[in-house]
Formats: C-alpha cells, structure tokens, sequence
C-alpha cells in the first residue's frame, strides 16, 4: 500500500513524497491500464539517488524563485520529487509518466506540499501526441537505462523543449556518456556536470559513494 516518505533537501526542508505501490493499483482500473509496466518490477514506485540529486542541482540553480513564470515538464516522473521541488521554485509543472498510478500519487504529494501549480499528462516517449504544451525546461532522472529508450526520448525533447529552453537530467551513467552523447548530438548542445549520488545507498555497494551525471541539453 502507498505510504510516505520525507526527504530533506538543502534550503526546501523536508518534501513529503507519496510513494504508491501496485496493491495501490484498483481491481476496478481498466485492464488497459494495468499494462506490464505498472504490474511488473516497477522503476515507478521507489525514490532514486539521481531525482534527489537533480532535486539539490535544480536548488543550486534556481532558488530562491527563478524559475518564477517557467513552465517544466518533468518526464518519467516516478515519485515526482524533482517536478515537486521545480514547483516550489516557482515553475509551472507537468508530471508525466506512462504508469498512470504514479501520477496518482503526485497528486497527493502535491497537496502535502501545499503546490497548486502543476497539471499531470499520461506520456509514452514514443508518442508525444499527448503532450500539452512545449516547455521552458524538461526534466527526468533514471531516465537513460535502455538504449532503445533513448531515441524516443531525444525525439520528445525536441517537441516539448521551446526554442532556447533546456532539457536537465541525472543519470548514474548506466549507458555509458557516449551512448547518451551519440543520440543527442544532432539536435543538442551537450554538456555534463559529475554529481555525488548519496542517498539511500544500497548495502550492496558496502556504503561506496557513487557518482552521477546532470546531463544538459540545449
């Protein structure tokens, strides 16, 4: 069952993330939407070291309020920490994800949070016919764990971006950067920040610290 989880974040405070899980997912929904993705091992229902890392990057850059009159899409969105934390800096924020659970739980995480500004969109990277709008800034994190995925997002991107907006992304680097570079550099500008990923360090890795990369595009 869903259940909540706070995270502090430097100068935010503490943000109260709802995190829902497929027992959330009613017998009622309809059988369309209750697809492989939302029933199977889920990349949806947990929070991630890189959304908390681009949540503090998106801090480092825009508090307290620059991104006042801004309209951010943030792409598989999961929890929506990232998307929750561009709202308190004063974006306008879509959450979209092709697991319609997840933007469930956005919604309650946004009434905790007290943020009103946001509108949600059930989004599939291969089909952005379903995008509302274009944006000032895209975001997403965790985003780039399959090749065959990254096409369709570079496609998104170059609908949803508005001319001289900005795409802001934090992966662990599991494709590897030129794998990344490779799909981006015909319609980006490409460059790359190291990150730490500290939270919520998997015993697997002994307490190792590991390192990410905010990936932005232009």
């Amino acid at each position: 069952m869903s259940h909540t989880k706070t995270i502090p974040l430097p100068q935010l405070g503490d943000i109260p993330i709802v995190i829902k899980t497929k027992r959330d997912i009613s017998d009622e929904t309809p059988l369309d939407k209750r697809d492989d993705e939302s029933l199977g091992w889920g990349y949806w229902d947990r929070i991630w070291p890189s959304e908390v890392a681009l949540s503090e990057y998106l801090i480092q850059q825009f508090f307290p309020l620059k991104l006042k009159g801004k309209k951010v899409l943030e792409i598989g969105c999961g929890v929506g920490l990232a998307g929750v934390v561009a709202a308190r800096l004063g974006a306008s924020t879509t959450f979209s994800d092709m697991v319609p659970i997840t933007l469930e739980g956005v919604k309650e995480t946004c009434q905790l949070n007290h943020v009103t500004n946001f509108d949600t969109c059930t989004l599939d990277w291969f089909d952005p016919s379903s995008l509302k709008d274009t944006y000032d800034i895209v975001i997403g994190s965790e985003i780039f764990y399959d090749d065959k995925n990254v096409p369709g997002i570079s496609n998104l991107l170059q609908k949803a971006i508005n001319s001289g907006g900005q795409g802001i992304f934090c992966d662990p680097n599991r494709l590897g950067l030129s794998r990344i570079e490779f799909h981006f550099k015909d319609h980006f500008s490409f460059s790359l920040k190291e990150v730490p990923l500290n939270f919520a360090l998997r015993k697997a890795t002994g307490g190792t610290k590991k390192n990410g990369y905010i990936y932005t595009l232009t």
